[in-house]
């Protein structure tokens, strides 16, 4: 966010724009699908449901216009626009592959049925495999980070590791859901009731939700914002192990034991601190801007 409280400011426009169309095509493109979805009162679950097409493209456009955000706050290099631009073109690919397969009628995972079908699938994969190297050349880039604030510090870098980690969840699912299959068990089932993608999507937006909060401290004010980050990381981390244990216990997401209802809870926890630190400085902004309002 920029002195101005905008989020892009024009040089960030001009330098990444294929970036940020490419992203906002993404976006623009979940919501139509889930619109279509709505208005015509479709199936919300199955291998077929307009929701995966709508959920991919909303997640991968918010994390095209992440990536342009982060890369704004590194120490410039000639390199960024370029890796910028072939993140953003590999997950317009992939979501436009999961979209092409859905509008044929076929599943767009897991489906190997006619020869164009695994086509895709490879291509699919390989596009993943795409964007989790670059992930990770985001991570060794965020080394070196403009001046700032360390809650914002922070929260960029626990972000990007976590995205990292979901990105390569991701291929491990595939590989597993692969594994399933050849043994002629459901791809996204592990165990009994385990659900195979809930680990990849644990942790997935942390590179949004850190860096606003990060944000939003900065703006009302709050004090040991850095100590309040710490907490929020440890509750994107802590929500991830008990994914991982639910499913690779063979539980559903919420088919709660003692130790993961423990560790959910702490993850409640710990995200709530940073919340109720915001809370006063919002509560004092919305009054003062009524008060404004008001003497008009």
């Amino acid at each position: 966010m920029f002195a101005d409280g905008s989020v892009f400011d024009a040089k960030l426009l001009a330098r990444f724009r294929p970036s940020i169309l490419m992203g906002t095509a993404l976006i623009a493109s979940g919501i139509l699908h889930l619109s279509v979805l709505w208005f015509t009162e479709g199936d919300w679950s199955g291998p077929l449901s307009l929701r995966k097409p709508g959920l991919f493209g909303v997640s991968a456009g918010l994390t095209v216009w992440s990536v342009v955000w982060v890369l704004s706050q590194f120490e410039p290099r000639p390199s960024d626009q370029r890796v910028a631009t072939v993140l953003s073109a590999g997950l317009l690919w992939e979501v436009g592959l999961i979209s092409l397969q859905q509008w044929r009628g076929v599943p767009s995972h897991f489906n190997c049925a006619t020869p164009f079908d695994a086509t895709i699938e490879s291509m699919m994969l390989a596009l993943i495999v795409l964007v989790t190297a670059g992930i990770a050349w985001l991570c060794w880039r965020s080394r070196h980070l403009r001046p700032m604030l360390e809650s914002r510090r922070i929260a960029i870098r626990a972000g990007l590791w976590l995205l990292f980690v979901s990105c390569g969840l991701g291929v491990m699912t595939t590989i597993l859901g692969e594994i399933n299959l050849a043994s002629g068990r459901a791809p996204e089932v592990w165990g009994a009731a385990g659900v195979l993608k809930y680990p990849h999507g644990a942790a997935l937006h942390a590179i949004q939700t850190l860096p606003l909060l990060s944000v939003l401290m900065q703006k009302f004010r709050v004090s040991h914002s850095a100590g309040l980050i710490r907490s929020a990381v440890a509750a994107h981390v802590l929500f991830l192990m008990h994914a991982l244990w639910q499913t690779f216990h063979g539980r559903a997401r919420f088919e709660l034991d003692a130790t993961s209802f423990a560790v959910l809870a702490a993850a409640g926890l710990l995200l709530l601190f940073p919340i109720v630190a915001i809370l006063p400085g919002a509560v004092a902004l919305t009054r003062a801007s009524w008060s404004a309002d008001r003497l008009r």
